[in-house]
């Protein structure tokens, strides 16, 4: 019953699982969904990371700390982090579920209640469908590199010292690494590069040996995509490596699917009608709705016609202009 009741949310989940994000970006927008449609006091995330052979070489080599084990994020702030412990003991009921196999696990998904009714079969199974779509989601996500454009939210930049000491911090590089710190449930102190930017300093400082790794990068960050950049920013000799100074310059990017799936809930649209707009947002027309939906010609343009109207446009033209904003600087 719980199902029918909220279909429109469930479509909205499924919709935001198979645009081609990876789930740490989309999880914010996520879990207020599973809020709704399995009730609970706080929720967690743990992703378990792939580390690459070239990762773990690379740390070697350069001296450089490979990626974490692990991401994690929680919705609650008292659930998250070093406290997740004591919140899971705290709470009343704990329901989980695993994400991927037995064989080839992917992670966690954790909801606590603080008090009220027990977690009952219902939710069990819910959770089981939020794991298939969170699974789906793993699977499928596209490289942030491979195409997919975003809005940009935030520019920051920091200073440093080739062996990783901090010389300057602007607010927002310092709050987008605290994020990032917490995603890996480590603490940034500010006097010292974490490990992500360390690696971008390596790459300038031993360009030269290793001309394959570029001084650029990206993360998944809790709703959106840090993109990194580094270079040098004083001219010196080889023979003075070390008092050079790198820059590093940072973008908190919101990809375009995740742009449009939120400016999709500004209207109340069908599921059907919502997935025809999240199709055409992305590109493509009414081709794409049709080439990724099982609808006929009559059902599609029925659709298309009540997404112009509830967004007060009258093409594809005004709709992808209220759908995907040009970039924005903050």
């Amino acid at each position: 019953m719980s199902r029918k009741k909220n279909s429109r949310q469930w479509a909205r989940l499924r919709i935001l699982c198979s645009g081609g994000l990876h789930l740490m970006t989309l999880i914010p927008d996520a879990l207020e969904l599973v809020r709704e449609l399995i009730p609970n006091s706080a929720s967690q995330l743990f992703l378990l990371a792939q580390r690459a052979p070239e990762d773990v070489h690379e740390a070697n080599v350069l001296g450089v700390l490979p990626p974490p084990n692990g991401y994690f994020y929680g919705d609650s702030a008292a659930f998250g982090g070093v406290g997740s412990v004591e919140a899971r003991a705290r709470a009343a009921h704990v329901l989980e579920v695993r994400l991927g196999s037995s064989a080839a696990p992917l992670g966690t998904l954790t909801l606590l209640r603080d008090g009220g009714a027990p977690f009952d079969a219902d939710d069990e199974e819910d959770l089981g469908r939020v794991a298939n779509y969170f699974d789906h989601a793993l699977r499928n996500a596209a490289s942030f590199g491979t195409g997919l454009s975003g809005v940009i939210e935030d520019e920051a930049m920091l200073l440093a010292t080739t062996g990783g000491d901090i010389l300057f911090l602007s607010d927002s590089a310092g709050a987008l690494l605290d994020q990032l710190a917490s995603q890996e449930q480590q603490v940034f102190d500010r006097r010292s590069l974490p490990p992500f930017c360390l690696r971008l300093v390596e790459s300038v400082v031993y360009g030269e040996r290793y001309p394959w790794r570029l001084p650029a990068g990206t993360l998944e960050l809790a709703g959106g995509v840090l993109e990194a950049r580094a270079q040098w920013m004083s001219s010196g000799s080889h023979d003075a490596i070390h008092s050079r100074t790198v820059g590093i310059f940072l973008k908190f990017v919101v990809p375009m699917p995740l742009r449009i799936w939120r400016a999709l809930g500004s209207v109340e649209l069908s599921p059907q009608q919502m997935e025809v707009a999240f199709w055409m947002g992305l590109g493509g027309g009414r081709e794409a709705a049709r080439s990724r939906m099982d609808v006929s010609d009559a059902v599609l343009r029925d659709c298309v016609k009540a997404v112009y109207e509830k967004f007060g446009c009258t093409s594809e033209a005004g709709l992808l202009a209220i759908l995907r904003p040009p970039i924005s600087r903050m």
